[in-house]
């Protein structure tokens, strides 16, 4: 192939003068061509076993339903399709020539005329030809060459020519003056020229009678085994024998697979091979001591070998390994269960279900300590749960025929011991577990489906509306969880939460007014409801009412309720009514409570601003990024910080970080801007500022800044235009007006300057005395006609 690149090569050089002599002919020649042949080529289709496309080219036929093509394009498809002036039909593979890359396809049906074969015999180099085929896919085209080379070496012999080819030309036909075939374009040999290989026509007819049939493919692989997936339909069948068979061949085809040695030890506790479990479970966690599962298990061995240190041990690792895992703390619960301590073992149950409400054997052991406990009803509740989310136990179901039967619902008792269908508001229940389990590992689309289907079941019942609107609200369709929440109050209008629910969502839609209303209402129905004053105190910062949200966040205090987020809140709203020295004293309980808190770190940063210690409150904004490196607030604080200390570059720096990590934030802008303005950029600090002024058109320190940009770039129009802006929304801001003035002096205008300068005299009498005096002492001679 080499040797036959490089006389393709010299000959394409050799042909340059050639093909000049030819230059006024072409376009027409290949036209002309063209529109002989082209009811002669195909575009040939691969699709995949989905009957997907999977690539093209081309291909000439060549006989009655009968399409020559290269291999290479048809090779790999499940199945192949044509297309041509008469259509788009499907088309078999039935011959080939493999050591020439030559196939023929058969179309039952194809009304195409097939192309006259010229002989290689009968070549000559230096004659022009046309290529025809689908390059790139864009439908069937025609390039002209001349050609460069006749092989006779390679029987049949090859063409090299210099016809443009493209991806997709693949199997199309190379065409004399007549529109007679020279070959099957197959592949371009070069970069830069136009050298391209063409297998001649010779034989081609042939193929099709005596030509290989095509193999089949060989089989694909079967997928490797989802071992895990298999292990754990095991697991919840309870099938032990079977799982620990699995887990062997697991462990056999993969030795360093901790989860096969994991499920191994599981296996064997639960088949009373307590000695054999525990050291499988250390040979996992030797492999992996990261697998939060393991632990667990591990634990639960090692409290039935009686070593109960170790075991507490163990699920201690589990949780910090994984903190929101619900196993460690059902384990823990059943433990002090089984050990008389009912109230602790309650606390533990339920935080297992706060951090997965829809694990069925955690309402299954919260059913056994409630009926520890002695209260009938909630184990009864507890215990159908659990059935409902798809706890297979005979003995839980044994007691839940009892207690219906004690409790006097005889016919219910009946139905769950037959396993018959279980009351639309049950599954109703059911589906709502379900969705907030789905809700809690963020799989939203699951939620609310399981949602949907509780409000089919129980249309009337308030809490799976409500459920609902939580859902809805996780997904950002506050409009639409705003009328789950209407729905759910209808039917339960003094239900605090709800209402505190639906206010959370008023909130996000800036709807403070209805926001407001809501907590007000939750309020006076339980006025001990810490969520209610929460979303109170949240909606009045807001609005910022300060002195309001520190009522709310003082009696949340009050109930002995606040969080570390609400003493950020709390110490926030302090900050803003002027109370430093206290907003300090909070922001440290917060402190205390959670030291790694980004939003406390740049509460006290603000605080200690408000209190001029800005190179403590730096100190702050570095733990916040530390804590959040991304936080454009952060940026945008550290970068306010800096300015203020004078450290102008760092200030830029801080700041260009922030409004690349949120462009959309005009805080940052405008303290962009003013960083540039003090350090004479005006350029930049007009561009900030602008931009600044385009995402908070009311801000007015971004319209004096950028006022002020303007007047020292000498655009006073503009820098005037700023300042009138401030004063519409001050009319006695003094730098505003002291804007104002200059920009009339900069023009030579001391009679419109008049006004507002005698307008600064009475707001500010001493800064309209030094505008004067700067104004004159700087050359500016209007400002001598303006009243001392």
């Amino acid at each position: 192939m080499n040797k036959l690149l490089c006389k393709a090569l010299v000959a394409g050089a050799l042909l340059v003068h050639a093909a000049s002599s030819y230059s006024d002919e072409p376009a027409e020649d290949a036209k002309r061509v063209f529109t002989k042949v082209q009811t002669s080529v195909v575009t040939v289709h691969s699709l995949d076993e989905k009957g997907d496309s999977d690539g093209h080219g081309s291909g000439v036929v060549i006989g009655a339903g009968l399409i020559a093509t290269n291999c290479h394009v048809v090779r790999a498809a499940s199945s192949l399709r044509v297309t041509g002036t008469s259509g788009e039909f499907n088309a078999k593979w039935i011959r080939q020539d493999a050591q020439r890359d030559l196939c023929v396809l058969y179309v039952e049906g194809l009304a195409m005329p097939a192309a006259k074969l010229r002989p290689s015999a009968s070549l000559l180099i230096g004659e022009p030809v046309y290529a025809v085929g689908n390059p790139l896919g864009f439908g069937v085209a025609v390039s002209a060459g001349l050609i460069s080379v006749i092989d006779t070496k390679s029987k049949p012999p090859v063409v090299i020519t210099s016809a443009p080819l493209s991806p997709g030309s693949s199997g199309g036909g190379l065409f004399d003056r007549d529109g007679q075939l020279v070959g099957v374009t197959t592949a371009v040999l070069g970069t830069g020229q136009n050298i391209n290989l063409v297998l001649s026509s010779d034989g081609l007819d042939r193929i099709a009678t005596e030509g290989d049939k095509p193999r089949s493919q060989p089989p694909q692989p079967a997928p490797e085994r989802q071992w895990e997936k298999d292990a754990t339909a095991l697991q919840n069948s309870s099938d032990w024998t079977r799982l620990e068979a699995l887990a062997k061949d697991w462990q056999s085809a993969k030795p360093t697979a901790a989860d096969a040695l994991t499920y191994l030890g599981l296996a064997q506790h639960r088949l009373n091979q307590k000695d054999e479990a525990a050291t499988t479970l250390q040979r996992a966690l030797a492999l992996d001591d990261h697998q939060a599962f393991a632990w667990l298990i591990y634990g639960r061995v090692l409290k039935d070998v009686g070593r109960p240190l170790e075991a507490n041990r163990a699920l201690d690792r589990a949780e910090a390994l994984q903190p929101n895992y619900s196993g460690p703390a059902a384990e823990r619960a059943e433990w002090l269960r089984q050990e008389g301590r009912l109230d602790e073992a309650r606390t533990q149950i339920k935080e297992s279900l706060r951090r997965q409400p829809g694990q069925s054997d955690a309402w299954r052991i919260l059913g056994l300590i409630e009926d520890n406990r002695g209260d009938k009803t909630e184990a009864l509740r507890a215990f159908q749960i659990s059935l409902r989310l798809g706890e297979a136990n005979a003995e839980l179901s044994q007691r839940v025929t009892q207690l219906l039967a004690d409790s006097g619902k005889a016919d219910e008792a009946s139905r769950v011991n037959a396993q018959a269908n279980q009351g639309k508001q049950e599954s109703a229940r059911s589906h709502v577990s379900i969705g907030l389990a789905e809700l809690q590992r963020d799989r939203l689309g699951p939620a609310e489906d399981a949602m949907r289907k509780a409000i089919a079941l129980a249309p009337e019942w308030p809490e799976a509306w409500d459920a609902l609107g939580i859902v809805l609200s996780r997904s950002n369709r506050t409009t639409d969880a705003v009328k789950a929440y209407d729905r759910a109050l209808e039917l339960a209008a003094d239900n605090p939460q709800m209402l505190t629910n639906r206010a959370s969502a008023h909130l996000g839609l800036k709807r403070f007014d209805a926001a407001l209303s809501d907590t007000k209402r939750a309020i006076a129905i339980d006025p001990k409801f810490a969520s209610a004053w929460r979303l109170y105190g949240m909606v009045q910062m807001e609005t910022r009412n300060f002195h309001e949200a520190t009522t709310a966040f003082d009696k949340i205090d009050q109930l002995g309720q606040l969080t570390p987020d609400d003493l950020v809140s709390l110490g926030e709203s302090q900050t803003e009514t002027g109370n430093v020295e206290l907003a300090l004293k909070t922001l440290a309980r917060a402190e205390s409570m959670n030291p790694n808190l980004a939003r406390m770190c740049l509460s006290t940063a603000k605080a200690l601003g408000r209190k001029g210690d800005v190179e403590k409150a730096l100190t702050y904004i570095e733990r916040a990024l530390k804590i959040e490196p991304t936080s454009h607030v952060a940026w945008s604080s550290k970068g306010y910080g800096l300015m203020k200390l004078g450290r102008l570059p760092e200030a830029v720096q801080a700041l260009e970080t922030a409004v690349s990590l949120d462009p959309n934030h005009s805080n940052s802008w405008i303290n962009l801007g003013e960083a540039q303005l003090r350090s004479l950029n005006l350029g930049r600090a007009i561009q900030a500022l602008e931009k600044a002024v385009v995402l908070a058109p009311q801000a007015i320190d971004a319209r004096l800044f950028l006022g002020q940009a303007y007047f020292g770039t000498r655009q006073t129009a503009k820098s005037r235009e700023q300042a009138e802006r401030v004063l519409e929304k001050q009319p006695s801001f003094a730098p505003g007006l002291r804007l104002l003035v200059m920009s009339y002096l900069m023009e030579g205008n001391p009679s419109a300057a008049r006004a507002p300068y005698l307008r600064l005299k009475e707001v500010a009498p001493a800064i309209a005395h030094n505008l004067r005096d700067q104004a004159i002492s700087k050359g500016v001679v209007a400002a001598g006609q303006l009243p001392d």
